[in-house]
């Protein structure tokens, strides 16, 4: 019998709450925070920014800031920037810039991969492995497991890149709570820290993905307007740029790999605030960049952000004027040009009081901790849709069953009909995006449904469902009305990982990391030998003695010393037993309290009156 079931409901601590974190799965850097009555980000190499970069060499496999300085080790294969092709095919990457830095082939069920050692690696390996180090950096300074998290995600991120996300993290062993969009949480931590209220453009410019939410902050209830974005735009194209121009005017870097000017780029980039030139040398060298030619470089960039802002506004029915504040998300919002062409623009204020490196993990602890239970904040979130969706019909053509910006979660039912008299199957593809043509938009999958009754063209009913969960997740089920025959779908890649391939996958990671498996169950285990420590204590104190004679107490705490002696070690079996001896020895203690609360219950009272 569990010692905790015994508990006093009303007691609260810090030990009986559940450890749960956000998560800012970023493209150049990523956090991890918790938060209780205040923000905790845990740090990699005394920083909280972890960068998400991982370098694989024939020794070993390092993720974050050792992974960052490996960069400069000719003998390591460094990959960055891998959530730009997060769910993405080999086909859809081929226009992207970085491609060429991440030395990607096509793997045999079409993801792209990188190939190292004779190895293959996805997107979600690659990100796997950085969660499972930001998972060990919090459970390390914790000492204890993480029970779920809350992971971000750019609100624009097709149902392909949500779940593609989902599956890294069910590789890494997290148990995600919800996907969370970055700009809803930045609004979340935001309008907690600050108690605004009105309308409000969050501008999240990351290291790869730009988004744009229109938001109205009330009464506790963020509710999202529009929403709009680019996945494969961010600071990456700004250190892309710099890179191409310091090339053409610097014959001399021609002879270097792309990932070192990229690196030079970079630091060229996070060096010019409030500066009207910077230069640095590069092997005798010396390279300069004047403030002019940087804004030059990077106004193309911006005016594409600019236009994005103007279209979300225009999406969530509001102008301009109504407009209180634009707050500035993202490590890419430190170019100090951003915030004052923002402001000349858009006739509003810009406000970054909040760190915008920050913001979004901040607001993914919040809502992972009220989802938890553990923050008691009466908080509503009306996410919305960032891509219409829908099923092809006869001749190629998309029809919409729910419209981008529609509040999710949701579910929405479409009838349609059959094309041919007598048509027994019905081929359900489900498709996203705004265009009308089928070749225009995604595919995100497909299913048929059998067994459809013969009749003439147009005569069956078949009812489509679209169910959205407040991940984004998308479910869709078909039923013939007469028959009641149907079939569904989660929908999941139409290429790509299968569900045998993750469990593969999850298979292998776990073969390979015996050492991570071995510490978890060690943490596990102390973490339920505290839980039984403190209720037996907690009891002790309530009722001990009372119930108890001194040498029966004195024996039970001399188990309890035993208990606490066992989880300051590092033998996971040997905890786990000391628990079951716990609860052996103390298991009269157990029925005694039963037993006291039962005459205690019924004392004084009549047959009916329990009755």
């Amino acid at each position: 019998m569990s010692l905790l079931q015994i508990s006093d409901p009303s007691i609260s601590s810090d030990d009986l709450k559940k450890f749960v974190v956000g998560i800012d799965l970023g493209t150049t850097n990523s956090l991890i925070a918790s938060y209780d009555t205040e923000l905790k980000l845990y740090e990699d190499n005394s920083s909280n920014l972890i960068p998400s970069v991982v370098s694989i060499t024939k020794e070993d496999i390092l993720i974050g800031a050792k992974a960052a300085d490996a960069f400069d080790d000719k003998n390591a294969t460094c990959i960055a920037s891998i959530k730009r092709i997060m769910g993405l095919s080999y086909s859809d990457i081929q226009s992207l810039d970085s491609k060429d830095d991440l030395l990607l082939i096509k793997s045999k069920n079409g993801l792209p991969c990188i190939a190292v050692n004779n190895k293959e690696y996805s997107a979600i390996d690659i990100s796997s492995k950085i969660l499972s180090h930001l998972k060990n950096l919090a459970e390390t300074h914790e000492n204890k497991a993480i029970d779920g998290a809350v992971i971000t995600v750019p609100a624009y991120f097709n149902d392909i890149q949500r779940q593609a996300t989902k599956n890294a993290a069910k590789l890494s062993g997290i148990n995600v709570l919800r996907l969370l969009n970055e700009p809803t949480a930045a609004a979340l931590a935001y309008g907690l820290e600050s108690n605004e209220t009105g309308s409000f453009v969050i501008y999240d410019f990351g290291g790869g993905t730009f988004d744009v939410s229109v938001l109205t902050l009330e009464k506790g209830i963020f509710k999202v307007l529009s929403t709009d974005g680019n996945t494969r735009l961010g600071g990456d194209d700004i250190d892309n740029a710099i890179a191409k121009w310091l090339v053409n005017n610097y014959s001399f870097l021609k002879s270097y790999k792309i990932i070192q000017i990229k690196k030079y780029a970079r630091s060229l980039k996070e060096s010019m605030n409030n500066k009207d030139s910077f230069s640095m040398d590069i092997d005798d060298n010396t390279i300069s960049l004047s403030k002019n030619d940087f804004i030059d470089i990077i106004n193309p960039i911006l005016n594409e952000t600019f236009d994005i802002v103007t279209n979300a506004i225009t999406e969530s029915k509001l102008s301009s004027i109504d407009i209180k504040n634009i707050i500035l998300v993202g490590g890419s919002t430190r170019i100090d040009c951003i915030k004052t062409l923002l402001e000349k623009k858009f006739s509003c204020g810009v406000l970054n009081n909040i760190d915008p490196d920050k913001v979004v993990a901040h607001g993914a602890a919040i809502q992972a901790s009220i989802l938890s239970g553990n923050n008691k904040e009466n908080i509503l979130l009306l996410d919305v849709l960032p891509l219409s969706l829908g099923i092809e019909t006869y001749g190629g053509l998309s029809e919409k069953v729910i419209l981008r910006n529609t509040p999710i979660p949701i579910k929405l039912r479409k009838t349609f009909t059959t094309f041919k008299d007598g048509q027994s199957k019905l081929l359900i593809n489900i498709i996203q995006g705004e265009r009308e043509l089928v070749q225009d938009c995604n595919s995100l999958g497909e299913f048929i449904l059998k067994n459809i009754p013969s009749m003439v063209a147009g005569g069956p009913r078949i009812d489509v469902d679209f169910q959205i969960d407040a991940d984004g997740i998308l479910s869709v089920s078909a039923t013939e009305t007469t028959t009641g025959n149907s079939s569904m779908i989660e929908v999941k890649p139409s290429y790509g990982l299968t569900e045998s391939d993750i469990m593969k996958m999850i298979d292998d990671s776990n073969n390979s990391a015996e050492i991570d498996m071995t510490l978890r169950r060690l943490k596990e285990s102390i973490v339920e030998g505290k839980r039984v420590i403190y209720a037996l204590e907690q009891a002790l104190q309530n009722d001990g003695k009372d119930l108890l004679s001194a040498e029966e107490i004195a024996m039970v705490n001399s188990e309890l010393e035993g208990l606490k002696l066992s989880i300051t070690g590092e033998d996971s079996s040997v905890i786990e037993e000391k628990i079951k001896q716990v609860e052996k020895k103390s298991e009269f203690y157990v029925e005694r309290r039963m037993n006291s609360s039962i005459k205690s219950f019924i004392a004084g009272k009549g047959i009916d009156d329990i009755l």
